[in-house]
């Protein structure tokens, strides 16, 4: 699997809830299941098929008061695709 993060905190993101896209991207994710994820905080593009699928960050995990852990994951939603060129 390649993952490319453009900064820390998104490395240890390994699940997150993707909203639209194809039907296989659909739902709460595993990204370490995925052949090719690129990521920052803000956008995700996963490899699916011949192409490319981009979704953007449309809320963060909430951080319960007092510092405790996340309690939901990131949300994603799905923006567009492109395709591999050939």
């Amino acid at each position: 699997m390649r993952r490319v993060a453009q900064d820390s905190s998104a490395m240890a993101m390994s699940s997150v809830h993707l909203e639209g896209g194809p039907s296989g991207l659909s739902g709460s994710v595993d990204l370490t299941d995925l052949t090719e994820v690129i990521f920052s905080d803000e956008k995700i593009k996963i490899r699916y098929g011949n192409g490319y699928e981009h979704f953007e960050c449309t809320q963060a995990p909430l951080r319960p008061a007092g510092g405790g852990a996340e309690s939901e994951l990131m949300t994603f939603r799905w923006v567009g695709r492109t395709k591999i060129a050939e």
